[in-house]
């Protein structure tokens, strides 16, 4: 009995042999490949639990990073109706969830740019990246990763102090296990605050998610809120010097008393716009230099960043018209802003030139925008030409000094710029039909 026992064992263990012999060939041929898949899913699977470990720093990544990795997500993107019994539900423990990884996000880097939310709040530009499809619907938000799909989740973001905005809240579905989102509702800012936030301050902001069960975790940072009159240009290699055309405002009621003292330099009989020739346009522009010119305008060369710009992040101190209006002073930007809000007024069509250090205007001097001047807004104070000129030639001598701007700005700045490949124009007229300008007071 036990001799035959042992034949039908052997017997087996000969089919079973025989069996991986007939596939061998197979197997060895299927085997490095079985191996890198396998291989691949425990690297993919180790990268994603790191992720979910600890966030890489976000303030350290690139746009182009940013773009290739994160998928971003708004207040009106529509969100999936999925049946209960394929959802992952949050799992909390000692006051935070487990199965899901978030922390707020605040642009930029913890600054909030007053200058920016209120200038894009309804921005309509093109938007080709994830990165500016953030931007563009929040200063605030959350940042989220997983390893599971279809977390359920209600969000909440208070801010301490009332007067910028109070409480917003709704619910957001986690989707895709493995991907790291960013969701940015949009955060009822109080405009009229923001437009008032003259000087750079902190600011306590609260952010919570709950799950159906009423569990919550929450977090609250201290952000740095900028004055309305900085403007961020750059974020890593991201530009946003686009944002300049929001100090420029041409709907600013000074404006009515400037043209009505420009009409009374007898350099023009009116102001008509492109209604004339060439010439009519540069009488008009000189006229607007003269009457600033007589108001006392002096430049001022404060042109450093302002503070806490940082290798990744470079912002501008810029007065907006009505700022410079105030106080008659002006530098290379705000002099540029102060002329772009005066021309936009009667439809003479400008350009911001900018450079790693400088900017001036560029108008164009008939409608059908084929000649171009350029014009050194810095060189308006100068009274050499003007001081020495007798009663009978003193109008002569203000076209003169304005032509002389002109000139330095046409002839050897704009062509010297453009030749080190250091220079970046601004289409005004294209860029307000995406920017709305700054409030006035």
């Amino acid at each position: 009995m036990q001799t035959r026992q042992f034949y039908l064992l052997r017997s087996k263990q000969y089919f079973v042999l025989a069996i991986i012999l007939m596939f061998s060939s197979s197997l060895s041929a299927q085997l490095p490949k079985v191996l890198k898949d396998a291989n691949d899913v425990l690297r993919t699977g180790t990268e994603t639990m790191r992720s979910i470990g600890g966030f890489i720093d976000a303030t350290k990544r690139t746009t182009e990073q940013f773009n290739k990795n994160v998928k971003v997500v708004k207040s009106n993107t529509p969100q999936p109706s999925v049946p209960a019994d394929q959802t992952t539900k949050p799992k909390f423990k000692k006051g935070d969830f487990t199965n899901i990884r978030w922390e707020p996000i605040a642009y930029f880097d913890g600054q909030i740019f007053p200058s920016m939310v209120i200038s894009m709040a309804d921005y309509k530009g093109n938007i080709d990246n994830a990165f500016m499809n953030s931007v563009k619907s929040s200063a605030l938000g959350f940042r989220f990763i997983s390893n599971n799909s279809y977390i359920p989740l209600k969000w909440e973001i208070e801010c301490t102090d009332k007067t910028y905005f109070d409480k917003v809240s709704g619910d957001f579905m986690f989707q895709q296990a493995g991907q790291e989102v960013y969701f940015m509702p949009n955060v009822p800012w109080n405009m009229s605050t923001l437009a008032k936030q003259v000087s750079s301050s902190p600011i306590n902001i609260i952010f919570r998610i709950y799950d159906e069960d009423g569990n919550k975790a929450e977090k609250s940072v201290s952000y740095f809120m900028r004055s309305v009159n900085d403007c961020i240009y750059r974020y890593h290699e991201q530009k946003f010097d686009f944002l300049f055309t929001a100090f420029i405002q041409e709907q600013h009621p000074e404006i009515d008393k400037i043209l009505k003292d420009a009409l009374k330099s007898k350099l023009i009989n009116a102001i008509s716009g492109y209604q004339g020739d060439d010439v009519n346009t540069i009488l008009q522009v000189a006229a607007i230099w003269k009457v600033l010119h007589d108001r006392g305008f002096q430049y001022s060369s404060i042109t450093t960043t302002s503070t806490n710009s940082t290798s990744n992040l470079v912002s501008q101190a810029v007065r907006t018209f009505d700022n410079s209006m105030k106080t008659n002073q002006a530098n290379c930007v705000d002099g540029t802003v102060v002329f772009a809000s005066l021309l936009r007024a009667i439809n003479i069509s400008t350009v911001m030139v900018l450079t790693h250090n400088h900017c001036f205007l560029g108008f164009y001097t008939s409608r059908k925008r084929d000649k171009i001047l350029y014009l050194e807004t810095t060189m308006l104070s100068n009274s050499d030409i003007i001081d020495k000129a007798t009663p009978a030639k003193k109008n002569q001598a203000y076209v003169d000094q304005f032509m002389q701007a002109v000139k330095y700005a046409s002839n050897k700045e704009y062509p010297e710029y453009k030749a080190a490949n250091d220079l970046v124009e601004i289409d005004v007229d294209y860029y307000r039909s995406f920017v709305r300008p700054l409030p006035f007071q």
